[in-house]
């Protein structure tokens, strides 16, 4: 009988590290792919333990061009592209902190679950927006698919649409949108809902902004170039805050208030940076009392 000698198992230790250090280069890659301010970097951390699903407007408005032109000779860019980025960062981002991947809900289309990486969604996304702003149905089938899994980790929920929820008779409804936000997240502080507004339309913007102020666990988020104007009008111009960093404000604004009052009013910096560096690493220590 041929007798082969077994090597020992590695210890739990080594293994743990050899993930922590897994975790950590695939976490600085992305930082650096996308281009992360280090104070915005540090905040994702606490997305450790939420389960995030995204739920995206599908509907035919979102064929609309982005209201600034950066290249008038260029492809004009539609809020249906800008959706599609936002969206496959947030994957990849999102795919270091929970190796399920991230749910994607669609209002007139079917859902994608456990989506990895951003290349998963180039052949849902390469078809056309169409259709109605069903908001409601989709949010509340969200909450009912999750009701269980809410009290074993946090759901972080992200609606990112442009144009007022319909019923189903598409007449307009925002009245029922805003029941559900608050009476319907139970337990609320468990479901932290971050609103993308993909339009600068003043009435649309008014009631989103107003719920931003009255409903508990919400944060409302204009596109790209209008939250970086807010944000450095309240931060400074020189206040940096690229297009990674606004996926960092879009993953972070309902759970972290330093990261939601960005575009509300001056924050301290300085204190903040600090306690970055007290909890960069990975380690068991770092400790969610830090941040404030």
């Amino acid at each position: 009988m041929n007798r082969r000698s077994l090597s020992p198992p590695p210890s739990y230790a080594s293994v743990v590290n050899e993930l922590r250090e897994e975790y950590q280069h695939n976490f600085d890659e992305l930082i650096r792919r996308f281009n992360i301010s280090p104070i915005f970097a540090e905040k994702l951390k606490k997305l450790k333990g939420y389960e995030i699903v995204f739920i995206c407007d599908d509907s035919g408005s979102m064929k609309a061009p982005l209201g600034d032109v950066t290249n008038p000779l260029g492809p004009q860019k539609t809020r249906w592209d800008e959706l599609k980025e936002t969206v496959s960062i947030v994957v990849d981002l999102a795919s270091v902190f929970d190796p399920d991947g991230i749910d994607v809900y669609f209002l007139n289309r079917e859902s994608m679950v456990n989506v990895r990486k951003s290349s998963e969604l180039e052949n849902i996304f390469a078809m056309e927006p169409e259709g109605s702003t069903p908001i409601v149905p989709v949010l509340r089938q969200v909450l009912r698919e999750k009701r269980n899994q809410i009290y074993e980790r946090k759901l972080l929920i992200i609606i990112a649409t442009d144009g007022v929820p319909t019923d189903e008779r598409e007449r307009p409804d925002s009245h029922t949108l805003e029941h559900v936000l608050k009476n319907e997240r139970q337990p609320i502080d468990r479901i932290p809902v971050t609103i993308v507004a993909c339009t600068d339309d003043d009435t649309c913007m008014e009631y989103l902004n107003d719920w931003d102020e009255k409903i508990p666990n919400l944060d409302v988020i204009d596109d790209y170039e209008s939250e970086k104007k807010e944000i450095q009008k309240c931060q400074g111009k020189d206040f940096p805050f690229g297009f990674g960093d606004y996926i960092v404000k879009i993953l972070m604004g309902g759970i972290d208030s330093w990261i939601d009052n960005l575009d509300e009013k001056k924050v301290t910096v300085h204190n903040q940076t600090q306690s970055n560096r007290m909890t960069y690493n990975f380690s068991e220590g770092a400790s969610p009392s830090n941040y404030r």
